[in-house]
């Protein structure tokens, strides 16, 4: 299989799967229910994120936010492609977490052009302690990074910074 179509493969399937959920849950919920799945551990939570990871930048003007993410997001978009094209390493995990890290990206950016905030419904608690609720892109950017990073730290390899 190609990079390019592993990567497409990788990042589409985190868009659909982010989009999809993301439609079921704004169709079967309304904003701020909450459905216990499992007691005491995790539950569906429909939040709207306008702002950034852990709704960072949540309280910033509304236009001044939205302009301001979609560039950060676009950003983020141009360097990762730009690295993948460069990339020479040969290691599936690399391009799958980059795959991961595209498509958790593209996700949480058609929300922010759609809707002009994110859709937000995992929630992680346990004994009073509450992780941020989440979507399926937040997922796929944390699991991508870590195995990204993890590759990066603990496998000396040749062409992951190789840019000639």
């Amino acid at each position: 299989m190609s990079r390019y179509l592993l990567l497409t493969v990788i990042a589409g399937g985190v868009i659909i799967t982010d989009q999809a959920s993301k439609y079921a849950v704004q169709h079967m919920m309304v904003l701020y229910d909450y459905i216990e799945v499992i007691p005491g551990l995790f539950s569906l939570t429909y939040i709207p994120n306008p702002g950034a990871a852990f709704g960072l930048f949540g309280q910033a003007a509304a236009s001044v936010r939205s302009v301001f993410l979609v560039g950060i997001s676009i950003t983020a978009l141009a360097v990762l492609f730009f690295m993948y094209a460069k990339l020479t390493e040969k290691s599936i995990l690399i391009h799958i977490s980059i795959g991961m890290i595209i498509g958790g990206a593209v996700g949480n950016l058609i929300d922010r052009i759609r809707l002009r905030w994110v859709i937000d419904f995992l929630d992680l608690h346990w004994r009073g302690y509450h992780w941020p609720t989440f979507n399926v892109a937040d997922f796929a950017i944390t699991i991508g990074t870590m195995i990204l990073l993890f590759n990066v730290l603990f496998h000396q390899r040749e062409g992951i910074a190789d840019t000639q």
